[in-house]
């Protein structure tokens, strides 16, 4: 691994265990057993690591989101996938999502902020879109626009729900499955009865097939 790419790593788990706040360059330095003046040669403040630490986080969410055809038809299982990995961006750069940027003088990262939540927002619009056109769910442009606030806020915070509720300090497939069913009941009351049908599918126990 080059050292940019150790110090890139070893910063994210120090920022994510203490909050950048209170990690210092000299700290990430010891961390990784190298002077400062090696780390200066890459990251010159700590602005320019948390900035490149962010499109790290940029280009996982992109990559996830391109990866999906211009055709795609979305069902519930494809929601709560998309959730999944949601949730998964948020807990491995979980510092991020608790960053404040200061507008004077972070405008460019705030900007970039703002666009990535814009993105998601759009996304969630359509897959909702959608699932109204297939006769998954009933809602209105406004509710779909209502719901998908609501579900980037459930996104958002679920997992600073369970580390301050519960004193979670990891997070396993059984919180992440938590947090997509918090998902599903906020829509549960827009599906419709073909929707609800395949989640009941989706949860009734697999019969194991008969040995010959």
């Amino acid at each position: 691994m080059k050292t940019r790419d150790k110090i890139l790593k070893t910063a994210l788990m120090l920022f994510n265990e203490r909050g950048e706040a209170h990690v210092a360059l000299g700290q990430i330095a010891q961390r990784l057993g190298i002077s400062e003046g090696n780390l200066w040669y890459h990251f010159r403040t700590k602005d320019d690591l948390v900035t490149a630490l962010f499109a790290e986080l940029e280009a996982r969410i992109e990559d996830h989101l391109a990866r999906r055809p211009a055709d795609f038809r979305p069902h519930l299982g494809d929601f709560a996938e998309h959730a999944r990995h949601s949730y998964r961006f948020m807990w491995d750069y979980r510092f991020l999502y608790r960053h404040r940027c200061d507008p004077d003088a972070e405008s460019a990262l705030a900007t970039r902020i703002a666009h990535l939540i814009e993105r998601a927002h759009r996304h969630v619009e359509g897959v909702l879109a959608e699932m109204v056109r297939r006769g998954l769910m009933r809602a209105t442009p406004t509710e779909i626009a209502d719901l998908a606030v609501n579900a980037w806020i459930i996104s958002r915070y679920w997992l600073d729900y369970l580390q301050e509720r519960h004193g979670r300090d990891k997070i396993g497939e059984s919180d992440l499955e938590a947090g997509v069913k918090q998902l599903f009941a906020l829509y549960h009351p827009h599906l419709t009865d073909a929707a609800l049908a395949e989640v009941a599918a989706a949860a009734a126990p697999k019969r194991k097939m008969a040995r010959g």
